[in-house]
Parts: C-alpha cells; structure tokens; sequence
C-alpha cells in the first residue's frame, strides 16, 4: 500500500511559512547531469539573438527535468521582488509545502531577499546562466549539497523575461 504524502502546506496554516536562507557560492559551470541536461536544452532552444520561450518548456524532452525545475518573473519594474510561477513537483515534496505563487520576500528570510533579486535581475537582464552551490536552510534540508541553475527565459516575448531556474540534488557525495 502506497504511503500518502502529506505537504507541509496541508499540515499548517497556511500563515505559517518557512523562511529560506541561501549559503551558495557562484562556480563556473554546472557539473551535476540534471543541470547539464537542462543547460543542454536552453542551448539548444536559444540562439538568433532569442532565448528559450516559455512556450518550448513542457514538452517530452524536458519531461525529466521538470519536477526540479522553477520559474519566477518580476513583480516589480525594478526587480526587488519576484514571484514562484511554476514550481516542480519534486521541489514541492522536498521542501515540504508548495510554494507556487509566494514572491521571494514572502518566502526567503529578509535578509536574503536582496540578494537573491539581484542574482535573478542579473541573470534576465545579461541574458545569460548562472550556477551555484551550496544550501537552503529553514527547510530541515540544510544537510543535502545543492546545485542551482539559473537561465534567462523568455516569457510571453523577447521583452518579456522570466527565470528558469533548476534545483539538483547531489546524493551519496562527500560533504564539500
């Protein structure tokens, strides 16, 4: 008989969210193969001076990779604030709530809000990746080594740029 999952958001209120707090350090490339695959199809789908649409996202190639896959857009012009548009299912169950539709400064400990905006601004607005690793903490994940992947994504058009982000899970590594 399969266990049923129950989310953190079905078990609280949902007035009680958690407060991320990121500890990540910027690499120069991504080197789990989730990452890589998904780095691989953004190549794939950019190029002409476009990025990958929005449009092009679900689809049988991606299949694997999208229950760790994130995307955020701007809620503000000036890009201090985003909001979780689609998170994956995978991300959903790991952190243990869902936080599909939360904004960055209602999810992240107000000490990382900025930061945080600033990375993504730079990502859309340079129009190119970026690849940390590192931890979340306030989850009770802070134990498990992380690579984040960060990509520009066009949303609606080329003026319309969303964040595609991918979150890999490194198992049965050394602590780094």
């Amino acid at each position: 008989m399969a266990a049923e999952h129950r989310t953190y958001a079905a078990s609280r209120p949902k007035s009680a969210v958690r407060r991320i707090e990121t500890d990540v350090v910027p690499v120069g490339a991504a080197v789990h193969p989730q990452s890589r695959d998904l780095i691989a199809f953004w190549e794939r789908h950019s190029g002409n001076g476009r990025l990958l649409g929005r449009a092009n996202l679900p689809c049988r190639e991606t299949a694997p990779l999208l229950p760790n896959v994130f995307v955020l857009e701007r809620i503000d012009r000036d890009g201090e604030d985003w909001r979780l548009r689609v998170v994956g299912t995978h991300l959903t169950c790991w952190l243990d709530f869902d936080p599909t539709g939360l904004s960055i400064s209602g999810l992240y400990h107000s000490a990382y809000v900025a930061h945080n905006a600033g990375v993504y601004r730079m990502v859309t607005e340079e129009r190119r990746p970026h690849v940390t690793h590192g931890r979340i903490h306030g989850v009770d994940r802070d134990f498990l080594q992380l690579e984040f992947v960060h990509l520009p994504m066009e949303g609606t058009g080329p003026d319309d740029i969303l964040l595609l982000g991918c979150i890999s899970i490194f198992e049965n590594l050394p602590q780094l």
